[in-house]
C-alpha cells in the first residue's frame, strides 16, 4: 500500500469520531483575493528537509534562493511546512513555539525573508491535530491563528487536512471558514488548500469520494488560491516518477477550474529526490503546461547547478506564468506517449510531447491539432534546446524515456530558419514479457532508425551512422537506418548507449545533424540457482516505497502467519518485478501472502493477488489473497527467459496491501560463456563503515545487505571500499549495485577504480560519474593482474558512500 499521507507525511493521526454536517452548496463565484494572478513559484521545506529545521536553516535557504538566481527567476515564496510548531498554545490560546528552534520568534523569520525581497509562507491544519502530531491544527482557532500569522507578517498559509479527516470535517465548509477568517483579518495572504486524501485513504470508505481530494476543484476556485488535486507526490527525500505521472493525470481532470487567482495544485517539484534529471525536467515541463504553482520541494542549497539552470529556464517559466491563465490539456495518446497543448496569451501554443515509458518514443502531432490558425509554415521554438526551426505543420520528436520535449509553436515563420527534422527513436527487437530494450553478450541485435524532414525546405545528403560502445561489433554507416550490433562475450551487465546520428544539408550550404540514443540493458548473469532475492532485477516497482529484498516493504522482517522468513521480496500493490533467467532455470518455489505487519495498521485492506509470469505467460496465479492464509507455490520455469512477479490489489485498492514473496528459491543450471565470470572475494575493507553496515555487506552476494560509510558523525568523501580477491588474478572490470532499499544516501555518483597486486601500491584504471539511481552500473577497464580492487566514491547522494554489491570480473 501507499501509506495515507497528507501534505506532510509524518505520524498521520486518523482516529476521531466527530462527524461534520453534509456538504454545503458551493458559494457564489467571487474573487478570493487579488493574489496569484499567475501561478505562484517558491520553495517549501517538506520534501527536502522534512520536519527538522530552524531559523538558521530558513535563513540559509532564503539566502541560497537569492544567491543562486531563483529569486531573480521569480521564485518568491519561502514556505514553512510541518515541523515549525509542535502544537503548544498559551493560556489565551495563542500559538507558542520552541525558543531553541526560533530564538527570536516567528515574526523574525518572516522579517528576515522579507529583508531578502521574498515572501513568507506558513502551515497549519483544518483539524485539531496535524499531520505531524497532536494539536498541530487550527480547529477552533481559525480566526485567532490567522490573526497571529498576519501579526507575524506571513504572506501565505497552507492548510492541511490530516486533522480534518480525523474529525470527518466537510472540506468545503472547513476551508470556507478558514477563507472567511483570512478575509476578516484583511491582510492579503495566499491560501493553499491541501486536502490530499483520496477516497478510502484512511480506511475503507474514509473519506468518502465527496470529501476526498478529487472534489476540491468544486469549491476551490471560490475558496482558495490553489487546491491539491491528488495525494502527495512523494515522501521526505523521495519523489518518484510514477507518482508524478499519477498527479499529472488527476490534476488534468478539471482544467476549467483553474485561472488567474485560483489554480489546480499537483504538489511540489522534486528534482534530485529520486527522479532522474530527465524526469525532473519533464515534471517541470508538465507543471508549466498545467499552469501549476511551481513550488520546489528539494533543498535548493544542495541542488546541482544543472538543476538550478533547469528551474530558472525563463522560456519554460514564461509558459507557466502566461497571463491568459489557461491550463493545458492532453489532446492525444500514442502508446506510452502523450501530446499536451496550452493556449498562450499571444496566440502561440505550448506543445509538450511526453514519454511516460522506459524506451525512446517518436511522438507526432500537427499545428492544426493544437488549434493554431492555418499558415504555410510554423515556427517551432524548442524551449529546452533553445533552437528554432520551421515546419510545414507537423510537430514531431524522438523523446527519450521519462522525458518531455516542449515547443512554443507560432503560426508563420521568418525566412532562413532551418527545416524541422526528426530522427525517430532507435529500436531493437522486443523481448517477450518485458517492455525494456535488451542486448545479450555474444548475440547479434538489430537496430533501426529513421530520419524525417517535416519542414518546407528540402534537405539533401542525408547520412545515418550508428555508434556502439567500444568493443561491440557492427556499427558503421547506413542510408537505410538498419544495423546489427553484437556485445562481446563477457560484457558486464548494465545499461549501454546506442547512438544514431543523421547528418544532412539544407539551403544548399547549411549542415545540420540530429542524434537519437537508445539505452539497451545487458542483464545480469543468469542465476545458477539459490535465492531469487540475491539476483539483480531488471526493473521493479511497488505501490508504496520500493521493493525490498529479504524484507517486507518498509524494511521489517518478512512475517507470514507468525512465521518469519529471512529471504524473499516485500512489495506493496500494485507491483511488478522483472528478472532475466536466460532459459537456465527449471523451477521457482516460494510462499505468497500478506505480511503480518498489516495487523498493526488496522483491520482494513490487506488483500492482494500474486502472479508469476514467464515470457509474458501466466505460470502461477494465487487468486485473491487476504491476511488469513499463506499460499505455497511452485512455478515451472523450463525455457523461461524473462521472469515477472506481479502483485495486484485484489480489486479493492492498495490500502494496507503489504505483500510478500517469501522464501523464493530457484533451481537452475549455472551459465557459462558468453556471460562474464566474477571472482569470489576473500575479504573487503573500507576507509569507514557505520555500525551494522560493514564492508563485507558489499561482497556477500546478497542484495539486501549494504556497506555504508560512517554517518554519525558524517565521514567526508572520498571514501573507499577495497576488495581482496585472495590471490593475484586477471581483472578487467567491476559492477556496482546501489542500495535497493527505500534509502538513497550513499548512492555513488562519482567514482575512481584502482588495482594493486600487493595492497600497497595502487594504479588507477577507471574513473567517471554514475546516475543517482538504483540501476546496476558497469565499469570495464584494461585487463590487469591484481589481488586488490579499490572503488572510491568521489561523489555520493547526501555526501555519503554505500553499496549493496560490488563484483569484480576477470
Amino acid at each position: 500500500m501507499r501509506t495515507p499521507l497528507a501534505c506532510i507525511a509524518a505520524g498521520v493521526l486518523l482516529a476521531g469520531s466527530v462527524s461534520g454536517p453534509a456538504d454545503a452548496a458551493p458559494a457564489p463565484p467571487a474573487p478570493v483575493n487579488s493574489l496569484a494572478r499567475t501561478p505562484y513559484p517558491g520553495w517549501n521545506t517538506y520534501y527536502g528537509l522534512g520536519s527538522t529545521y530552524d531559523f538558521a536553516t530558513i535563513k540559509s535557504v532564503t539566502d541560497s534562493l537569492v544567491s543562486r538566481g531563483l529569486k531573480a527567476a521569480g521564485y518568491k515564496y519561502v514556505w514553512l511546512d510541518g515541523g515549525w510548531w509542535s502544537g503548544t498554545r498559551n493560556d489565551q490560546g495563542d500559538i507558542t513555539v520552541d525558543a531553541k528552534q526560533w530564538p527570536d520568534g516567528m515574526k523574525a523569520v518572516a522579517d528576515y525573508i522579507h529583508s531578502r525581497g521574498l515572501k513568507a509562507g506558513i502551515y497549519t491544519d483544518a483539524g485539531k491535530d496535524g499531520c505531524g502530531g497532536a494539536n498541530q491544527g487550527s480547529y477552533g482557532h481559525y480566526q485567532q491563528d490567522v490573526d497571529q500569522f498576519a501579526s507575524w507578517g506571513y504572506d501565505a498559509v497552507k492548510v492541511d487536512f490530516c486533522g480534518g479527516t480525523n474529525l470527518h470535517l466537510v472540506p468545503s465548509e472547513a476551508y470556507g471558514k478558514f477563507r472567511d477568517a483570512l478575509r476578516a483579518n484583511g491582510r492579503p495572504m495566499l491560501f493553499n488548500i491541501c486536502n490530499p486524501f483520496t477516497p478510502g485513504a484512511a480506511g475503507p470508505g474514509d473519506p468518502p469520494p465527496e470529501r476526498s481530494v478529487y472534489e476540491s476543484y468544486k469549491f476551490g476556485p471560490t475558496t482558495g488560491n490553489s487546491w491539491r488535486t491528488d495525494t502527495d507526490v512523494g515522501f521526505v527525500h523521495s519523489v518518484q516518477w510514477a507518482d508524478v505521472l499519477r498527479n499529472l493525470d488527476h490534476d488534468a481532470a478539471h482544467p476549467e477550474a483553474a485561472g488567474p487567482g485560483h489554480w489546480n495544485d499537483p504538489d511540489y517539484l522534486g528534482p534530485e529526490l529520486g527522479m532522474t534529471s530527465a524526469q525532473a525536467r519533464a515534471q517541470f515541463t508538465m507543471w508549466s503546461v498545467l499552469a501549476a504553482p511551481l513550488i520546489v520541494g528539494s533543498d535548493v542549497r544542495a541542488l546541482s547547478q544543472d538543476t538550478v539552470d533547469m528551474l530558472t529556464n525563463r522560456d519554460v517559466l514564461a509558459v507557466d506564468q502566461d497571463r491568459l491563465g489557461l491550463q493545458g490539456t492532453k489532446i492525444a495518446s500514442q502508446g506510452s506517449g502523450d501530446v499536451w497543448v496550452r493556449r498562450l496569451a499571444d496566440g502561440d501554443r505550448a506543445v509538450a510531447l511526453l514519454n511516460r515509458g522506459t524506451t525512446p518514443l517518436t511522438i507526432t502531432t500537427s499545428a492544426s491539432a493544437t488549434g493554431l490558425r492555418h499558415a504555410d509554415r510554423y515556427t517551432l521554438n524548442d524551449l529546452w534546446s533553445h533552437t528554432r526551426t520551421e515546419s510545414a505543420g507537423v510537430i514531431r520528436a524522438s523523446v527519450p524515456p521519462g522525458s518531455a520535449v516542449l515547443y512554443r509553436v507560432s503560426a508563420g515563420a521568418p525566412g532562413g530558419l532551418p527545416p524541422a527534422t526528426a530522427l525517430d527513436a532507435p529500436t531493437v527487437p522486443a523481448t517477450p514479457g518485458w517492455a525494456g530494450d535488451l542486448a545479450l553478450p555474444g548475440t547479434p541485435t538489430q537496430v533501426t532508425a529513421a530520419f524525417v524532414n517535416t519542414g518546407r525546405t528540402p534537405v539533401t545528403d542525408v547520412r545515418l551512422t550508428l555508434d556502439a560502445p567500444s568493443g561491440w561489433k557492427g556499427g558503421g554507416t547506413a542510408h537505410t537506418g538498419r544495423w546489427q550490433v553484437t556485445p562481446p562475450a563477457g560484457t558486464l551487465p548494465g545499461r549501454y548507449p546506442l547512438t544514431v546520428t543523421a547528418r544532412y544539408r539544407w539551403g544548399g550550404r547549411h549542415t545540420e545533424q540530429r542524434t537519437g540514443q537508445l539505452l539497451v540493458q545487458v542483464p545480469a548473469t543468469p542465476p545458477g540457482g539459490g535465492y531469487l532475492s540475491d539476483q539483480p532485477w531488471l526493473d521493479a516497482s511497488s505501490g508504496w516505497q520500493v521493493p525490498a529484498p529479504d524484507a517486507s516493504v518498509g524494511g521489517n522482517p518478512i512475517s507470514l502467519g507468525g512465521t518469519s522468513y529471512d529471504r524473499g521480496l516485500g512489495v506493496a500493490s500494485p507491483s511488478t518485478v522483472d528478472y532475466y533467467l536466460g532459459g537456465a532455470c527449471t523451477s521457482l518455489t516460494g510462499t505468497a501472502g500478506i505480511d503480518d505487519a498489516v495487523n498493526a495498521v488496522g483491520p482494513e485492506g490487506g488483500t492482494a493477488s500474486f502472479t508469476v509470469r514467464g515470457d509474458g505467460r501466466a505460470l502461477y496465479g494465487s487468486g485473491n489473497v487476504d491476511r488469513t492464509a499463506e499460499h505455497d507455490f511452485t512455478a515451472d520455469l523450463t525455457g523461461v527467459r524473462m521472469l515477472t512477479l506481479q502483485v495486484g490489489d485484489a480489486g479493492d485498492g492498495g490500502y494496507n496491501d503489504r505483500a510478500d514473496w517469501a522464501g523464493l528459491k530457484l533451481s537452475c543450471t549455472a551459465p557459462g560463456a558468453p556471460w562474464p565470470s566474477f571472482a569470489t572475494p576473500a575479504a573487503a575493507t573500507a576507509t569507514t563503515a557505520h555500525d551494522g553496515y560493514p564492508a563485507s555487506g558489499a561482497i556477500d552476494g546478497r542484495q539486501a545487505t549494504i556497506w555504508h560509510d560512517e554517518f554519525s558523525p558524517q565521514a567526508p568523501l572520498p571514501q573507499s571500499i577495497t576488495i581482496d580477491l585472495g590471490s593475484v588474478r586477471a581483472v578487467g572490470g567491476l559492477t556496482y549495485q546501489p542500495r535497493l532499499d527505500a534509502g538513497t544516501t550513499g548512492t555513488i555518483t562519482g567514482y575512481r577504480v584502482e588495482v594493486s597486486s600487493d595492497g600497497s601500491a595502487f594504479t588507477q584504471v577507471a574513473s567517471g560519474e554514475w546516475a543517482d539511481d538504483k540501476a546496476l552500473k558497469p565499469v570495464a577497464f584494461p585487463s590487469a593482474q591484481a589481488r586488490f580492487v579499490r572503488l572510491t566514491a568521489t561523489g555520493g547522494d547526501g555526501g555519503y558512500a554505500s553499496a549493496a554489491e560490488v563484483r569484480v570480473s576477470g
